[in-house]
């Protein structure tokens, strides 16, 4: 009996095949026209590099990036390639961690002697205005589920405990209540780094004390709520959108004007909430619709004088809150704004205090905070 040989595809074939596809993945790469922003990394991608000087053999990372950025079926290459990562527990090369849940972003590398210089300056900008200042910097989602990550990841965050501790022993520190360190699921959204209304709401109540407010009620608020938020975590995570949250806002029901202050640009509203930045790539600029690098916030039938607000991003969900009990807002944000922080403080003549509301990141790394706050 003679025996069946099977079929088998020549070398050959699946060699030039396979050279073929390489081809077209690269011929469709370089007729991709580039600078496009890519909602789902929440990034402009590559844009197309000018002719390359042929007189030199050399790799050109101009040429390199635009090839990454735009070769055919680029997401569904990052997607299992950054699931592999989060199987296998090295976490994603795009900058987000999977864990008990939720993604959460990686630990903050602290440096203590810039922390400590952002602190004595907003004591001294303080001095100069004759008011007291606090500080707000809750801890990070990551940090707040150090117990339920494997020991190896967990351990990572302990690059945050210095700076925690450093806060913690400032009198101008304002600590977050118990209840928002121990239910983390409800303060922080599960595809982004920042909290939710309820971790927001929680800020509200620690500042109570320090800014001589009687805090309210949530219900007192005008609540709405909007689905589908995929946050800027998911985005650098590089996963499947497979997870999404529901931004909750919050603020007054009474009259009030904002005034938005962008290089030179100024933009005026008559609310805090805006509805139709929530289905945006951007759905956290739901929140006085993002951020701006000065916003003043006018309530006049509010019971006390003007707050100053130095911030990040963090204190977006919070200011709505705190506009119930102020007649002047005055937030600034370094990263926008062209001026100095005392800047803010010839903007009104009764100024109550001094607030600070950053993240850990942005307060122990962000050099235009230390650039500026003077």
């Amino acid at each position: 009996m003679k025996e069946k040989h099977k079929f088998r595809i020549p070398d050959r074939v699946v060699v030039v095949a396979g050279l073929l596809l390489l081809l077209a993945a690269g011929l469709a790469a370089i007729l991709a026209q580039g600078g496009e922003f890519s909602v789902w990394e929440r990034r402009y991608l590559a844009e197309r590099p000018s002719v390359p000087d042929l007189a030199y053999w050399k790799t050109d990372k101009a040429v390199e990036s635009f090839l990454t950025d735009h070769v055919p079926g680029r997401r569904t290459l990052v997607t299992l390639d950054n699931s592999v990562e989060f199987l296998t527990g090295r976490g994603s090369q795009l900058g987000a961690w999977y864990t008990a849940g939720t993604l959460v972003e990686p630990p903050v590398p602290v440096e203590i002697s810039s922390l400590e210089t952002k602190l004595r300056r907003f004591g001294r900008i303080a001095d100069s205005a004759g008011v007291p200042w606090y500080l707000l910097s809750p801890r990070s989602h990551g940090w707040l589920l150090r117990g339920r990550m494997v020991p190896i990841v967990a351990g990572a965050y302990d690059s945050e405990s210095e700076g925690y501790a450093l806060l913690d022993a400032s009198p101008n520190t304002v600590r977050m209540p118990e209840a928002f360190n121990a239910d983390p699921d409800s303060m922080y959204y599960k595809t982004d780094h920042h909290w939710t209304l309820q971790g927001a709401y929680q800020a509200y109540l620690a500042l109570s004390g320090s800014l001589g407010y009687e805090p309210l009620p949530l219900e007192s608020f005008r609540l709405t709520g909007y689905d589908g938020f995929k946050g800027t975590t998911l985005a650098r995570s590089g996963l499947p959108s497979l997870w999404q949250d529901t931004l909750n806002c919050a603020e007054p029901e009474t009259a009030v004007t904002m005034t938005a202050y962008d290089h030179g640009a100024e933009t005026v509203s008559d609310h805090l909430i805006f509805p139709e930045e929530a289905s945006t790539w951007d759905g956290y600029a739901v929140y006085l619709r993002g951020n701006h690098g000065t916003l003043i916030i006018d309530r006049p039938d509010a019971p006390e004088g003007t707050l100053i607000v130095y911030k990040d991003s963090m204190a977006n969900c919070l200011l709505p809150l705190l506009s119930q009990h102020f007649r002047r807002i005055i937030a600034v944000d370094a990263r926008y704004d062209d001026g100095i922080f005392s800047d803010a403080l010839t903007r009104s003549d009764d100024i109550k205090a001094i607030l600070c509301v950053y993240s850990l990141e942005s307060l122990a790394n962000d050099t235009e905070i230390t650039r500026k706050a003077k």
